[in-house]
C-alpha cells in the first residue's frame, strides 16, 4: 500500500508526527441586512482598517468579509481561532446586520456596478476593478472556505536526511511531496464536492435568463457555472505549474497569478519563480463551499477528513498512471459531472467512492490512527450510501420557491444571536489599523477559554 516515503515514516516511528498536519482556514461571508440583501453599512470601524487587518479583511465586494486564521497543528485550535475571530466580527457589526451563511450570494441589487466593489489598497483595488470589467459582479460573489495545509517541518527534515542521495535541500523535498499531495486532492475533488458541496441554487437575480442550471445541483460554485476558469494548470511539478500560470498571464488569459482560481494552489511566494527556488511551503485547497449548518462554516469532521487525506497522499501517493496530466483532466471532468448532479440522486461514481473509502479505512486501521478517523469514515460512508445526508441533499429539503433565502436568513439570525451572547469582547483591533501579529492575536483572543498550542 505505502510508497517509499510512507514506508520510511512507518519504519522510523514517525506516523504521529506526520499526522500533525498544519492547517489554517480562510472563510468568506457577505454582510447582509435582515431581509437578506447586501448590507449598506460600511466595514465595521471597531476592527481596524479593512486594507491592513490580515485577520478580518474584505474580498471582491465591500460587504464580503473574510476571516483568516493563523496556522495551527490541531483541528480544534484551527476552528477555535476561526470561531473567536468570527465572534469579534459579529460583535462589530451594525445593528440588524448579519453574516450570510451560504456560498451563493444573498439577494444582489438590481444595479451591479463599481459602487459595490471593496475599498482596498490602490494595488488591490486595481485588481478588483479588473475582475469587475472581466466578469461583472455576479461571477465573483460566491463565497467559500479555503483550507491551507502543510507538512510538519520535522517530517521535511527527516525526508531530507533519509533520502539524502535524492534531495540536497529542504526545498527539493517540499517541491517533490507537495505536488503529489495536490494531485491527490485534484483526483478526488469530485468526492469532496459530493460530500460537502452546498450551493444547490442561486437567488433569482444571480444568473441571466437561460444561463443557470435547470434544477438544483450539488454545487454551483464548484461547477462550470461557478468561478470562471480559462485554462488548465499542470500539477505534475512546481516548474510546470509555474510555467502554465505565467504563460496564462503573458497571453492575457488572466491579469496576474492571483487570478488563477484553481481548486488547489501552491503557496510559499507570490513570485512563481521564487516559488521554484524557495519551495512550496503549503497548499491552498479552494474546493469547499460554506457549510451553513456550522457557525464557522466548516465542521471539525470535515477538517479531520482533510487531514486524513493529506496524510494518505503523503504516505501512499495519488495517481496510478505515468500520465498525471491526463489522469487529472479526467478527474476534473468527474468533478463537473458530480457538481451538477441532482443532490438527492445517487452519485455516478458511487462504486469509486466505496472503493476509495475502503482503502482509507485499511490505511487508518493499519496505522492505528484512532477512533476519531474511523468516525469520520463512518460518516463519509453513510453519505455515500444516502445522498440525502450530504450537505446539498439536506439543503434541497430547505428550498422554498426555488430559493434558500428564508433558510439563510434564519441561520444568519441564529448565529448572530449566539455570537452576541458570548461574554468576552476582544478589543485588540481597536485604536489600531488591525495589523497585529499572530502572537498578539493569540494572547488577546481567548482570555483563558482556549489555549492554542
Amino acid at each position: 500500500m505505502f510508497n517509499e516515503i510512507g514506508n520510511a515514516i512507518i519504519k522510523n516511528r514517525l506516523v504521529g508526527k506526520a499526522a500533525k498536519i498544519g492547517t489554517g482556514i480562510e472563510v468568506e461571508r457577505d454582510r447582509i441586512d435582515e431581509s437578506g440583501h447586501l448590507s449598506t453599512q460600511p466595514y465595521p470601524h471597531d476592527i481596524g482598517n479593512e486594507a491592513t487587518n490580515p485577520w478580518i479583511t474584505n474580498d471582491f465586494l465591500e460587504t464580503m468579509s473574510e476571516v483568516v486564521t493563523p496556522p495551527a497543528k490541531n483541528d480544534l485550535d484551527t476552528l477555535h481561532y476561526s470561531y473567536a475571530i468570527t465572534l469579534t466580527l459579529r460583535k462589530a457589526l451594525a445593528k440588524n446586520e448579519m453574516l450570510w451563511p451560504l456560498s451563493m450570494p444573498p439577494v444582489l441589487p438590481k444595479v451591479k456596478d463599481e459602487s459595490l466593489l471593496a475599498k482596498a489598497s490602490p494595488k488591490k483595488r486595481k485588481y478588483i476593478e479588473g475582475l469587475y470589467h472581466r466578469y461583472g459582479v455576479s461571477r465573483q460573489t460566491p463565497s467559500g472556505v479555503h483550507i491551507n495545509v502543510s507538512i510538519d517541518d520535522e517530517i521535511i527534515a527527516f525526508l531530507l536526511e533519509h533520502f539524502g542521495t535524492r534531495f540536497k535541500r529542504s526545498v527539493d523535498v517540499q517541491n517533490y511531496v507537495y505536488p503529489i499531495v495536490a494531485q491527490g486532492f485534484i483526483k478526488y475533488r469530485w468526492l469532496l464536492t459530493y460530500l460537502f458541496g452546498a450551493s444547490p441554487v442561486a437567488q433569482a437575480n444571480y444568473f441571466k435568463p437561460g444561463e443557470g442550471p435547470t434544477h438544483p445541483v450539488r454545487s454551483i460554485r464548484q461547477s462550470s457555472y461557478g468561478y470562471p476558469t480559462s485554462f488548465a494548470v499542470d500539477y505534475s511539478s512546481v516548474e510546470k505549474y509555474a510555467e502554465k500560470i505565467m504563460n496564462a498571464v503573458k497571453d492575457g488569459k488572466i491579469m496576474s497569478i492571483a487570478e488563477f482560481y484553481g481548486a488547489v494552489r501552491f503557496k510559499g511566494s507570490k513570485d512563481l519563480n521564487e516559488l521554484k527556488e524557495k519551495g512550496i511551503k503549503y497548499i491552498e485547497l479552494r474546493m469547499f463551499d460554506l457549510d451553513p449548518t456550522a457557525d464557522v462554516a466548516l465542521k471539525t469532521t470535515t477538517l479531520r477528513f482533510v487531514r486524513l487525506l493529506m496524510l494518505y497522499f503523503v504516505m501512499v501517493g495519488s495517481t496510478s498512471t505515468d500520465d498525471v496530466t491526463a489522469e487529472l483532466a479526467t478527474a476534473q471532468q468527474m468533478n463537473e459531472e458530480v457538481a451538477v448532479e441532482n443532490p438527492t440522486d445517487k452519485c455516478k461514481y458511487e462504486s469509486e467512492a466505496r472503493e476509495f473509502t475502503a482503502r482509507l479505512r485499511e490505511f487508518v486501521n493499519y496505522l492505528e490512527l484512532g477512533p476519531e478517523y474511523l468516525e469520520v469514515l463512518n460518516d463519509v460512508e453513510d453519505k455515500v450510501n444516502n445522498p440525502n445526508l450530504t450537505l446539498s441533499g439536506y439543503l434541497v429539503s430547505q428550498i422554498k420557491d426555488g430559493s434558500l433565502l428564508d433558510f439563510g436568513i434564519a441561520k444568519a439570525k441564529q448565529y448572530q444571536s449566539d455570537g452576541l451572547e458570548s461574554k468576552y469582547q476582544f478589543n485588540g483591533f481597536k485604536g489600531t489599523d488591525g495589523n497585529i501579529s499572530a502572537e498578539q492575536l493569540k494572547q488577546g483572543l481567548f482570555d483563558g477559554n482556549w489555549q492554542p498550542k
